[in-house]
């Protein structure tokens, strides 16, 4: 079944959209990770415009399987042509033209449609949570799009600047705050259910915030299994991690379950007591 047949409520996520926005304002490029509790997906970011769009989930269907579909190519016609792509590293989409099996204009109507049909079911899911990995990349077709050709635009009170850009604005502010407690180097908001980050500040090439982040959503998941197991009816205020350079806090939003900052500071210039102080009131001027 094509995505873009799905039923499915067409509401856009603020976090999805306003990561996708920021990935192609980048022109290092590099590919939009979208997981939820029902499917995941990637985005390909070339160039600023959207060079490939990949949806996981029950009944999607690959670009290949379309053009069988529509009689277009054969089996065998498509198991020659990835065969010639790994030879020759090539792309899939410029094989299929410059062997005559699908005109471009035919082609690049095709994949639009197909994509478009990703992106808009990613867009649509109620609990997608997005994570841009910058990485440039090669990419050896012209068949990238622009956003625009792919979903529809988002309606804005005119006099209203768009929600989500205002969230991620103050989540970006709220996370500068932290790195001004003494010794912190790092700083990111989390989503303890996928674990992916929602923002980020800070890190070193020896420690990347946002793998630790969600390495350590497993510590918040045990101790709120631990608690339920033995019986305890409290909320965590903070945990604690303690290395021999390093302090990490966790700290889960009192205003919003399924959140958590996760704090690093360097354990020889930090006040443990202050931060964990600073951290709680710093949490007031966060807005979701």
């Amino acid at each position: 079944m094509e995505p873009a047949s799905r039923t499915v409520t067409q509401v856009s996520r603020p976090v999805l959209r306003t990561v996708l926005h920021e990935a192609l304002e980048s022109h290092q490029g590099g590919e939009v990770v979208v997981k939820s509790a029902s499917i995941s997906g990637r985005i390909f970011i070339v160039g600023q415009k959207v060079a490939w769009a990949v949806l996981n989930g029950p009944g999607v269907q690959n670009f290949s399987s379309v053009l069988i579909h529509r009689q277009l190519v054969t089996r065998d016609d498509v198991e020659q042509v990835m065969s010639e792509c790994r030879k020759s590293g090539g792309n899939f989409c410029e094989v299929l033209v410059s062997w005559g099996l699908v005109p471009r204009e035919t082609l690049r109507d095709l994949l639009r449609e197909h994509m478009a049909g990703h992106v808009q079911a990613l867009l649509a899911v109620p609990d997608a949570q997005a994570l841009f990995v910058p990485q440039p990349r090669t990419y050896s077709s012209q068949l990238t799009f622009a956003l625009e050709e792919l979903v529809h635009p988002v309606e804005q009170h005119p006099t209203h600047p768009p929600v989500e850009r205002e969230v991620m604005a103050n989540v970006k502010q709220t996370l500068e705050e932290t790195l001004k407690i003494e010794g912190a180097f790092a700083a990111c908001l989390v989503d303890a259910k996928s674990g992916m980050c929602l923002g980020s500040q800070g890190g070193t090439a020896a420690f990347n915030i946002e793998t630790a982040a969600a390495a350590n959503t497993e510590v918040v998941r045990a101790k709120m299994k631990a608690m339920s197991v033995i019986g305890i009816k409290d909320k965590i205020e903070d945990i604690l991690i303690t290395l021999g350079e390093q302090y990490h806090i966790i700290r889960p939003l009192s205003t919003r379950d399924g959140l958590f900052f996760y704090l690093a500071l360097n354990r020889a210039n930090a006040n443990l007591a202050m931060a964990r102080f600073k951290l709680a009131d710093i949490e007031k001027s966060l807005a979701l």
